[in-house]
């Protein structure tokens, strides 16, 4: 039934277009020639950045624009991950050991305490990046998409393992994941791998604003860098609208109660407040 899903899928000739939301206004809160968002708190109040390396953890106070550091460490950007409450942090501190391994070490970080504590030391298992013990937490590995639930970790990879997976969101409600295919497109399917359904081609790095939008990054190329890239919302009806006006290329959104965050091929972080 999955490779009927994908056959259809790959069919639909185009998405209609429909306005989802409505921008109300556009911020420029900083340029940094090596920034990009990392991950926009559940209630909008901050903003997680990282450079373009994933190396770093800054956080930014939407408020008062003050940036404070949490780390330095190597891949602290990828897939990091903020608990509901927004107080915990989890993110990792990549390293290479003498057989030329990456390793993972899991941090959590209380903003609050202001302290850090390892959850688990140089492993090789992506996927263990749990912040909310309830809800089921899922990352890439060796480009499967893995599933971590009650402390197991098992391979999810819905449209089949033959497939290489990326950027991998859990909807708000727990009850959805959305995540791209390489040179395929973006899909939606519910977190025991049913209901796999497709969402579009050129959807990069697509995150949740609720639990029926998804905002990504229309992004074309000329096979070695890109060239034109805008901010986009798809819903599960097939509907597609363009959220930036292509001044610059926008990319790596993340989204929050209300707002939109994202950044520019320059370094430059746009918060756009939508309804």
């Amino acid at each position: 039934m999955k490779k009927v899903y994908l056959f259809l899928a790959l069919a639909i000739p185009m998405m209609a277009s429909a306005q989802l939301l409505e921008v109300t206004s556009t911020e420029h809160v900083t340029t940094n020639a090596d920034a990009k968002v990392a991950a926009f708190s559940p209630k909008g109040d901050y903003l997680l950045l990282t450079n373009t390396s994933n190396q770093g953890l800054q956080r930014m106070d939407l408020a008062t624009k003050k940036v404070t550091q949490i780390t330095t460490a190597e891949g602290a950007g990828y897939n990091v991950k903020i608990a509901q409450d927004g107080k915990q942090v989890v993110y990792r501190e990549v390293t290479i050991d003498a057989n030329k391994s990456r390793l993972s070490t899991i941090v959590r970080h209380d903003l609050v305490a202001k302290q850090s504590k390892v959850v688990a030391k140089k492993q090789t298992n992506l996927a263990a990046m749990v912040v909310d013990a309830e809800r089921p937490s899922f990352s890439v590995k060796d480009r499967q998409l893995m599933m971590t639930r009650n402390g197991e970790t098992t391979v999810f990879s819905p449209n089949g393992q033959q497939y290489s997976y990326h950027w991998v969101s859990l909807s708000p409600n727990g009850q959805k994941v959305s995540y791209y295919i390489s040179a395929v497109g973006c899909f939606v399917c519910d977190i025991d791998g049913q209901n796999i359904q497709f969402i579009g081609h050129n959807c990069y790095a697509p995150v949740w604003y609720n639990d029926e939008i998804i905002i990504a990054s229309d992004t074309k190329d000329d096979g070695h860098v890109i060239t034109e890239s805008a901010i986009v919302a798809y819903d599960l009806k097939g509907n597609k609208q363009v959220l930036t006006n292509g001044d610059h290329i926008a990319v790596f959104p993340q989204a929050a109660a209300g707002k939109i965050a994202y950044s520019t091929s320059e370094g430059e972080i746009f918060v756009m407040n939508v309804k």
